[in-house]
């Protein structure tokens, strides 16, 4: 408690000695500038999350008249420590900022604009730029994707990086699914690990997930986690795995984009497959087949005719034939409901 009152009073302070000199302190959301007499930008390269960054910018007033400082306006993480009140003509001025840094992650975006008493004076713009990373960091994301097809063993590596001010020492690593592999490697001694992350080939289709969880000998981080995920697709694939008409209106059958749909058909890096044919057991729809990339993909295009359709629940199945040995067929349930 003594700490935040000291740290409140520190803040209040600075702010009451910017007003007594006569500049106003303003935090909102900052963009960029539409026009700007001066900008500048300071790059902190890599942070550690939690540090408390400070940048001393020297402007220069390159105009023949005396520029007074009316008010700053930061990003809500910046803080302004000292700012001259007055740049002399064809002169410099400072101005001190300060960023704090544990409510943030990943690319710093900070900024600070300078406005004059003179409405007619652009404004300066100042930039803080850097990457906030924590303390122990999962690199390049804590999330392993792979959107593959049957028979496949896709493989990602994941870097654990060290950024503590202690060596740090990776205990062990474990998968909640079986499915994912994960075997681990130290590359620079106690500060960067390798994590390679491997799906097995014999993953069945569908939606698979794990957690991966590696355990250090950091107080601080015993146990980080990584989510896994991984969609298989059959060799033949389609965009839809249904063909679905949600409570469509009669009187808009007209429209195309209410009475039609369209399922992609593609073969994982095929150079001759071809849909021969497309048919539905639904009288009342259309159905017909354009080739999208040829020998590679094809478009199944399924339409309610207005005509011939009837007010009601329907449901009946979309049936694709390809010239694919091992898979000559596919089967989509087709639903739906015209009100």
């Amino acid at each position: 408690m003594k700490r935040l009152a000291k740290a409140v009073l520190g803040v209040s302070l600075a702010i009451i000695v910017l007003i007594v000199i006569g500049v106003a302190v303003v935090w909102r959301s900052v963009s960029g500038p539409e026009t700007a007499s001066f900008t500048d930008t300071h790059d902190f390269g890599d942070i550690v999350q939690g540090e408390q960054l400070e940048h001393v910018f020297v402007v220069r007033n390159e105009k023949a008249n005396d520029l007074r400082v009316d008010r700053v306006v930061v990003s809500y993480a910046s803080e302004v420590l000292a700012v001259d009140s007055v740049l002399p003509a064809g002169g410099d001025a400072r101005i001190r900022l300060r960023v704090d840094t544990k409510s943030l992650r990943g690319n710093l975006k900070e900024t600070a604009r300078i406005y004059f008493t003179d409405e007619s004076d652009e404004p300066m713009w100042l930039y803080l730029r850097g990457r906030v990373v924590l303390p122990v960091e999962i690199a390049p994301q804590d999330r392993v994707y792979f959107f593959t097809v049957k028979g496949e063993g896709p493989e990602q590596e994941i870097q654990i990086i060290n950024h503590q001010n202690r060596p740090l020492q990776v205990l062990g690593v474990t998968s909640s699914n079986p499915l994912f592999r994960v075997e681990s490697e130290e590359v620079e001694r106690q500060a960067r690990f390798a994590l390679s992350v491997t799906l097995d080939p014999t993953t069945p289709l569908g939606r698979h997930e794990s957690t991966i969880t590696v355990s250090t000998d950091s107080p601080e981080y015993p146990s980080l986690q990584i989510e896994a995920l991984a969609i298989v697709e059959d060799i033949v694939s389609t965009s839809l795995s249904r063909v679905d008409f949600p409570k469509v209106l009669y009187d808009q059958l007209d429209r195309e984009v209410i009475s039609r749909k369209v399922v992609l058909v593609k073969k994982h890096e095929g150079q001759d497959f071809e849909v021969v044919r497309a048919t539905t057991d639904l009288p009342f729809l259309s159905v017909e087949v354009a080739a999208d990339k040829p020998g590679a993909s094809y478009l199944v295009y399924v339409r309610i005719m207005k005509g011939e359709a009837e007010r009601g629940e329907f449901e009946g199945t979309l049936v694709i034939e390809t010239n694919d040995s091992e898979v000559p067929e596919l089967r989509l349930p087709i639903t739906g409901t015209i009100l």
